[in-house]
């Protein structure tokens, strides 16, 4: 085969076009614009997320990859969403199961037979449980389907009808689904106290986890950097084709991109506040939290107002990959809330 040259390969490795650049712009307002329309659901769609995944992370990741794929499939509608709670439910559950394929290969399938009781009469072993962490931790002995209907009716009260529909499924199909989920929950109840209450669940900021080799050092760099307002030294903690994604609303890549992106919008001399970094450990992960302040008010209060993650270089001590959770309230809130720190939101989106 021989590959060709000429006009049709130099015009695919021409420049972005006027007409392209015009056309990005627009979708950067629509996803805007969309996200914001979205606002008033984005919590609660966010606690299923958290209720299926076992990290705040996962659950942020879930939720954004559902985001990208409900403005992707809202394009295509010519008909009104009638549920967007419940619309935008489908689309993280089958996302979520998706990805378990992808990821064991486990078969993921449902079956109509359950027993014959009435909706309402089932055994809920969720009646009695305070702590949002230990139901999370007990969700997770459920299989994937299970645990998506236990959530859905127990947790949302979504009548069968409803979660069948969200799940694709059959009324029958998410009552067994339910009735297998409540037992084996009530089993580990038992087995742990009968009388007492569902077991605690790890306490924020406590987890133990395996980090890669260098990885506190490298977040106290980059801290120490963000402290001494040096663009320079951060820029050069990043490998040349490293990414820093402000999560859900930019991506830049390679120093140039970094350096004229995210970090002097922060950091340069036009910023509107004075920010400060600490690194703490969170679920057995050093994060770096960036407390804020505005310029002009040296007695004003400092507040967390961002969550950042680090992804090394394979093999190097740089930094492959910077996350900034800015526009991400439940992040911030299960972060910075769990480690009993005082912090803001910022809303879901730039202006």
């Amino acid at each position: 085969m021989t590959l060709e040259t000429g006009t049709a390969f130099e015009a695919g490795t021409a420049g972005e076009t006027a007409a392209l650049a015009e056309n990005r712009a627009n979708l950067r307002q629509a996803r805007r614009d969309f996200l914001v329309a979205l606002e008033p659901v984005r919590a609660s769609v966010y606690a299923y997320c958290r209720s299926l995944t076992p990290t705040v992370w996962d659950a942020e990741d879930l939720l954004q990859e559902t985001l990208t794929k409900a403005l992707a499939e809202a394009s295509q509608r010519y008909e009104p969403i009638r549920n967007t709670q419940a619309w935008l439910i489908r689309i993280a559950t089958n996302t979520w199961i998706d990805s378990l394929r992808r990821s064991s290969r486990a078969a993921l399938e449902w079956t109509d037979s359950a027993p014959d009781f009435p909706d309402d009469a089932a055994p809920d072993p969720l009646a009695n449980l305070a702590v949002e962490s230990a139901l999370r931790q007990l969700l997770h002995l459920l299989p994937p389907r299970e645990r998506a209907c236990v959530v859905l009716k127990d947790v949302f009260s979504y009548p069968l009808a409803e979660i069948a529909e969200m799940l694709e499924t059959t009324p029958g199909a998410v009552k067994s689904a339910l009735h297998r989920g409540r037992a084996t929950l009530q089993a580990a109840r038992t087995a742990t106290d009968p009388a007492g209450p569902f077991p605690k669940a790890v306490s924020a900021g406590s987890r133990d986890t395996v980090q890669p080799a260098g990885h506190e050092a490298l977040l106290r760099r980059l801290a120490a950097a963000f402290n001494a307002y040096d663009i320079d030294a951060m820029v050069s903690l990043f490998l040349t084709s490293g990414r820093s994604e402000v999560v859900g609303n930019a991506t830049e890549t390679g120093h140039e991109e970094i350096r004229t992106g995210s970090l002097t919008d922060t950091f340069g001399p036009d910023a509107a506040e004075i920010h400060r970094s600490t690194v703490h450990r969170f679920d057995g992960e050093d994060v770096i939290l960036m407390w804020e302040r505005q310029k002009g008010a040296p007695g004003a209060s400092e507040v967390v107002s961002d969550v950042l993650r680090v992804r090394p270089a394979f093999g190097a001590p740089l930094i492959a990959e910077l996350k900034w959770y800015f526009f991400c309230p439940e992040v911030l809130a299960e972060v910075a809330g769990g480690l009993g720190l005082p912090f803001k939101t910022n809303g879901v989106s730039y202006f």
